[in-house]
């Protein structure tokens, strides 16, 4: 395989290895195909591929007249992966990653390292795309200036206040979504790790605590109810290695605000999804952190929900 069969391609990095990142820069800035990248990727904040970033979020997918898609790397976390099996099953797919599997119910995966031998002929700039997207991110911006204590706002806020080279660990759905659609762009040298799925509530503390690095402040991004499915995971910060850093951000919504976002269950009525879907709560965590003696690394972020209601109105608004 010489070059890619697709005239107008998209390109979605999703979590790579920290040695596969150069092979893959070069590859999609030799392509010059519109690039979605997740946190995970390393790239979404890069400089050196800036000009070919999708920054307006994954619905900017859907305004796209692609012909094929290509991934490279781990599974995607966005909604649009899960897409390619529904609604866009006309979309062809190749793949490039480390895992032997696709992630779809159809397509095959290459070695990653095909990448370096692939001879790509570079894509038109898709100029009509790009001013629409950047027009929508900034878009964006404003409804987060707007409505500073909505949710959104407050991840965009957390990721800015991070300091740089910090590790960023995001669980479960939401906050990972979150995070790619309104984190900041700035090239800070984050490392970020997320964990989801349908058991992905499971654990999140305690695989964020195992993971932490010495060298560097590590950083959860968690939601409430990640973060009561692994109540007891500080028992092990005692042990943690001499002058481990640590934060957690328990993002408070009372309860699990994503399954708010999901269409198909806006049939449910509200009382009823909040009991049985969302678990709806009024616990706070301050107690928690105490019981552990993490009070000092914990910050519970407790959006408004009237901001947040509106933030996500003016949001669909856009599109």
């Amino acid at each position: 395989m010489n070059d890619l069969r697709f005239a107008r391609p998209v390109v979605i990095v999703a979590g790579l290895r920290q040695g596969d990142l150069a092979r893959v820069r070069q590859f999609v800035r030799a392509l010059g195909a519109p690039v979605y990248a997740e946190a995970m990727s390393g790239l979404r904040e890069d400089d050196s591929v800036r000009e070919l970033l999708i920054t307006a979020g994954e619905r900017m997918l859907a305004r796209g007249r692609f012909d094929g898609v290509i991934r490279i790397g781990s599974v995607p976390t966005l909604r649009f992966w899960r897409d390619l099996d529904e609604s866009r099953r006309d979309l062809p797919v190749i793949s490039f990653s480390r895992l032997a599997f696709t992630g779809l119910s159809r397509g095959k995966v290459r070695p990653i390292e095909v990448l370096d031998d692939l001879k790509v002929t570079r894509r038109e700039r898709d100029g009509e795309l790009f001013r629409a997207d950047r027009e929508l991110a900034d878009a964006i911006a404003a409804i987060l200036d707007e409505e500073a204590e909505s949710e959104m706002a407050m991840i965009r806020r957390v990721s800015v206040d991070i300091e740089p080279r910090a590790r960023v660990y995001l669980g479960n759905s939401l906050p990972i979504r979150e995070w790619d659609l309104v984190a900041t762009r700035e090239p800070r040298g984050f490392t970020v790790e997320a964990n989801r799925g349908a058991n992905g509530i499971d654990g999140q503390l305690s695989t964020f605590f195992g993971q932490c690095d010495a060298q560097r402040l590590n950083v959860a991004v968690v939601g409430d109810l990640t973060a009561l499915y692994d109540m007891n995971a500080p028992w092990i910060v005692p042990q943690l290695d001499g002058g481990m850093r640590f934060r957690i951000f328990i993002i408070n919504n009372g309860g699990g605000r994503m399954f708010e976002r999901v269409a198909s269950l806006r049939r449910v009525a509200p009382a009823v999804r909040e009991r049985l879907i969302e678990n709806a709560h009024s616990v706070r965590f301050d107690h928690w952190a105490a019981m552990w003696n993490v009070s000092e690394f914990v910050t519970e972020l407790r959006p408004d929900a009237a901001a947040t209601a509106r933030a996500w109105q003016k949001y669909d608004s856009l599109w």
